[in-house]
């Protein structure tokens, strides 16, 4: 008797791993039109875990690979028991009972994938290569809804693989995708009770380098005590690592030829292997085999680029502790001079260090270190220098050092180390402490030390010029621009020259530019430079709030990544910024508190725009005190910089306008401060701060209204600065300005058009606030910034506007008065007329001159514009729009199914209109989104329309045919049924077209 096809396979390699105390990563989850995914990368990479946590299918199946499936039949012997517990799964299994020949099996397998939707995964995939399974595979991949994953150590050579990336339906991940996030090794350790403070998380990520076997080895170490991450200071640490290295030797090396043991052992000491550092070193002619032999093997090495290779730095760690230490250091000393040779520096100097030539390994550290921290290598230098022993630190590695500290936002060690530097490179790195942190009164005296300095120095010419430059830049950030650029004209081509001087638009222009190259490249910080925050705070002054909130937190992203607490904290505070232009006061005063703790330890200048927004904040509570307090702290730290003097007077009159009590004496301290440094900007918003102040009935000042024409933003959008945070007031302000300074109508003109106004406004017309009418599903009134609908007064005055809101021209007067007083005398029914009119009239317009929004002649009507909207004219100017208008579904699916109840006939036809025109709306909106593919909308479209009418037999129609051809038969059934009731209930039955489309859809 022949065996049974199950002998040839193992059940226990069908099995779904049990994976416990794994982190769930969704960002690895694949894209949903991918019908196949392939894992590859070398051992420790967690492919297994990864696929085992990833909530890809609700159905699923599982099969390990060996090298007995590169027989066909072998292979879809597992394939058929992998995928017997799926439904339908037994089809492969009869097929194998019954002798089918394999290929056949392979295709019965992916229609029981395509038909449960399921993902099957394959593990050890490089099993798979040969060409005896193409045609198997061609078969199984086929697997439409399904979905097929292959792991694998090495790369996959399969001819089906290519035309799936063709057809746009594989998806790849790789080590760059396994590589564990500083955020997902967080959480790793937070999930084995082990909480990072930030150091130590980048501290274990540097460590680690994210590779997921190194991680979840470190975080059960740590959670158990076995290790102690703080003790970890490199890879050559001692016994700390020990422990670790050994677990993963064991894990990961295993069995290893020993000649490709050799070439790992003695190539450990050096970060990237080629065929000619071997041949230099180890006297190897055949290192480039050897390496990818290495490579193949899909354990150890991983290809970098052409010819070069390179293992993880625990594994080099490990490898290198075998090394005796006499061979150690013949070894770096010729990797020392073959990376010189090749101009090599940063791997010279690592070798070098190795090999125990520290005077050299210092020497190209001096010559190449600056270039190192331009370009964000502060990790490097930095480890570097802790590296050389206390005889090699000479002056210029103290002037090195201040500059490391320096860029991580460490300003009193750099100050330490540049006063132990040379004098001259000690008063270069004051000043530049000066610049980074926005300081010039700190840097007069050093820039002056400088250029006494300088004229004694070999190189002159070229160090007097760098002190102009820095000079020009300490006077920049004093605000004395003029000066600045008669020092360095090129200086008006900056970004924060364009600022300082009140040309926002370039201003937000260059800062654009320059936040483009920002995000994610290799680089120092900028600290108060960057075009991210920079474009942030301008996004915030011109009314972009969205913008300046991105940046923002691009921004913020970005001194995370960059490790700079200065970053991080100036960040914080342009969030704080974004949140005020749009009223968010209480996320506001997070990011401040936020902002100065993180500004605290780094220096006192850093913490002035948190300082300031808190003032603000704290005046707009009522709390005026606490506020002062705070805008003093705010002007002592801003340590002569006139520009942010300026600004913090200006924000500390604004606040006290917006909380009711406005202060000459404030506008007068923030005129007299932009004065001092030509900020054009700033006086407009203070020339329109001043006229929002005065009192109605004063004539404003024509610089006021030349403010609001240069920058119309001021009044158009709530912007940081403007004069006040409510369109509505910011409207009545330009009305005034229009109405004080008739010149300058026509260059205000399009300030109206932008705030919503067909032309200019009179004052009359501004009443300073808006109003809300709801007359769908009720009837309320509701005036900006009061929390609660307005107090009707007469019920009849509720009649009255439910009947103005149905009619948008408006009704006649005496028919207004017949419809809300039909059996009163034509003397009694006039007098309560008047007095319902005069009611609503209140409602409406309290604190506003009468008319504004309540007409009230021969023709009674509502006055809908800018400041007075109406529910129910919106609704109708959507249901007015084509199907497939932008954002119409949606605003739809928002509305109210009827208008509030009433007894006029005239509102009930308008009501019934409506009722009526938005189901066959929502209707057609489904029928094109299901033209157009968007078959989830058109299903709650359909929905939503026989929620309104039970009884709509278009949307059952298509609802029905939705349901059955997402195989939902009984979901179809439902609407049938329940649209029989609705129509029964109405005394009708189904159309002729409606049973037969049950007939043929639910048979």
């Amino acid at each position: 008797m022949a065996p049974s096809w199950r002998e040839l396979t193992s059940a226990r390699r069908a099995r779904w791993p049990v994976v416990r105390g794994a982190l769930t990563r969704p960002r690895l989850h694949a894209p949903d039109g991918a019908q196949v995914i392939t894992v590859v990368a070398p051992a420790g990479y967690s492919k297994t875990t990864t696929l085992a946590t990833a909530d890809l299918r609700d159905a699923r199946a599982w099969l390990t690979l060996d090298a007995d499936d590169a027989d066909p039949q072998v292979f879809v012997a597992g394939l058929s028991l992998a995928v017997e517990q799926l439904p339908g799964g037994h089809g492969p299994a009869a097929l194998m009972d019954a002798g089918t020949p394999p290929r056949r099996v392979a295709a019965k397998v992916a229609d029981v994938l395509d038909a449960s939707r399921a993902l099957l995964v394959i593990d050890e995939a490089h099993h798979l290569g040969g060409g005896l399974l193409d045609e198997l595979l061609r078969e199984l991949l086929d697997c439409g809804q399904g979905q097929v994953a292959l792991l694998s150590r090495v790369p996959l050579s399969l001819t089906e693989l290519t035309r799936l990336d063709a057809a746009g339906v594989l998806a790849a991940l790789g080590v760059e995708d396994l590589t564990f996030t500083p955020e997902e090794l967080g959480a790793l350790f937070a999930a084995q009770g082990v909480t990072l403070s930030r150091p130590d998380l980048q501290h274990a990520h540097a460590l680690t380098e994210g590779w997921p076997i190194a991680v979840r080895y470190l975080a059960q170490a740590c959670a158990q005590g076995r290790v102690q991450l703080a003790r970890l200071s490199d890879l050559d640490g001692g016994p700390q690592l020990a422990t670790l290295f050994t677990y993963l030797a064991q894990e990961v090396l295993g069995p290893l030829d020993p000649a490709l043991r050799d070439v790992l052992v003695s190539g450990s000491l050096f970060e990237d292997l080629t065929p000619a550092l071997l041949r230099d070193v180890l006297g190897l002619d055949t290192g480039g085999e050897l390496l990818e032999a290495l490579s193949r093997s899909g354990t150890f090495l991983t290809r970098q680029g052409e010819g070069a290779y390179r293992a993880h730095p625990l594994l080099r760690a490990h490898l290198r502790a075998q090394l005796p230490p006499g061979e150690v250091v013949a070894l770096a000393a010729r990797g020392a001079a073959h990376h010189e040779a090749l101009g090599h520096p940063r791997r010279a100097m690592a070798a070098h260090f190795l090999a125990g030539n520290t005077d050299r390994a210092a020497a190209l550290l001096i010559r190449h270190g600056p270039d190192w921290l331009r370009a964000g290598r502060l990790s490097l230098v930095e480890k570097a220098l802790e590296r050389l022993p206390a005889a090699a630190w000479t002056a210029e590695v103290h002037a090195l050092s201040g500059d490391r500290h320096r860029l991580a936002s460490r300003y009193p060690a750099a100050l330490h180390d540049y006063a132990r530097s040379g004098d001259l490179q000690r008063a270069l790195g004051e000043a530049q402490v000066a610049l980074d942190t926005v300081q010039p009164d700190l840097g007069w005296d050093a820039l002056a030390r400088a250029e006494a300095l300088a004229a004694a120095h070999p190189e002159g010419a070229a160090m007097l010029a760098q002190v102009r430059r820095m000079r020009a830049e300490n006077l920049l950030n004093a605000g004395r621009l003029a000066e600045a650029t008669a020092l360095e004209p090129d200086l008006q081509r900056s970004a924060r020259y364009a600022l300082r001087s009140g040309d926002l638009d370039r201003a937000l222009q260059m800062a654009d530019d320059a936040a483009r190259g920002e995000v994610g490249g290799a680089r120092a910080a900028q600290n108060h430079r960057e075009g991210l925050l920079l474009s942030s705070l301008l996004h915030a002054a011109t009314g972009a709030a969205d913008l300046a909130s991105a940046r923002a937190r691009d921004g913020l992203r970005e001194g995370e990544r960059l490790d700079s607490p200065f970053v991080r904290a100036l960040a914080l505070a342009r969030l704080g910024h974004a949140d005020l232009t749009v009223g968010a006061l209480d996320s506001a005063q997070a990011h401040y508190e936020a902002a100065q703790a993180t500004a605290q330890p780094v220096t006192q200048r850093l913490q002035t725009e948190a300082l300031m927004g808190l003032a603000y904040l704290a005046e707009r509570r009522g709390e005026p005190g606490r506020a002062r307090d705070l805008h003093e702290q705010a002007l002592a730290a801003s340590m002569g910089d006139a520009y942010m003097r300026g600004l913090l007077h200006l924000m500390y009159a604004l606040a006290a306008l917006h909380a009711g009590h406005p202060d000459a004496g404030r506008w007068a301290a923030a005129r007299a401060a932009f004065l001092a440094c030509g900020d054009a900007f700033g006086l407009a918003a203070v020339a329109l701060g001043e006229a929002a102040s005065l009192p109605a009935g004063t004539v404003t000042a024509p610089e006021a209204a030349q403010a609001a024409a240069r920058y119309p933003f001021l009044l158009t959008r709530r912007a940081l600065s403007s004069p006040f945070p409510e369109g509505p007031r910011r409207a009545q302000l330009l009305a005034r300005l229009a109405a004080d300074h008739p010149a300058l109508r026509e260059a205000l003109l399009s300030l109206a058009a932008a705030l919503g106004y067909a032309q200019l406004p009179l004052p009359t017309d501004t009443p300073g606030f808006s109003v809300q009418v709801q007359v769908l599903g009720r009837v309320a009134v509701t005036r900006l910034g009061e929390g609660r609908p307005r107090d009707w007064g007469r019920a009849k005055a509720r009649d009255l506007l439910l009947l103005l809101a149905a009619h948008v021209d408006g009704v006649p007067r005496e028919q207004a008065q017949e419809l809300l007083f039909p059996d009163a005398d034509p003397g009694v029914g006039e007098r309560n007329f008047r007095v319902t009119l005069h009611a609503l009239g209140q409602v409406l317009e309290e604190g506003a001159p009468s008319g504004v929004f309540l007409e009230r002649g021969d023709w009674v009507r509502l006055r809908g514009g800018p400041d007075l909207h109406v529910d129910l004219w919106a609704a109708q100017r959507q249901l007015q729009l084509p199907a497939g208008t932008p954002g119409r579904l949606d605003a739809l699916l928002e509305l109210p199914g009827a208008l509030a109840d009433s007894e006029l006939p005239p509102v009930q036809e308008v009501a019934a209109a409506y009722a009526a025109q938005l189901p066959d709306a929502l209707c057609a909106e489904a029928l094109l989104a299901v033209q157009e593919g968007q078959v989830e909308r058109a299903v709650g479209a359909a929905g939503a329309v026989l929620a309104l009418d039970p009884a709509h037999e278009p949307a059952a129609r298509l609802l029905m045919r939705l349901h059955k051809g997402r195989g939902h038969g009984a979901a179809a059934r439902r609407v049938y049924a329940q649209l029989e009731v609705a129509l029964r209930e109405l005394g009708l039955t189904p159309s002729d077209e409606t049973a037969a489309l049950a007939g043929r859809l639910l048979g």
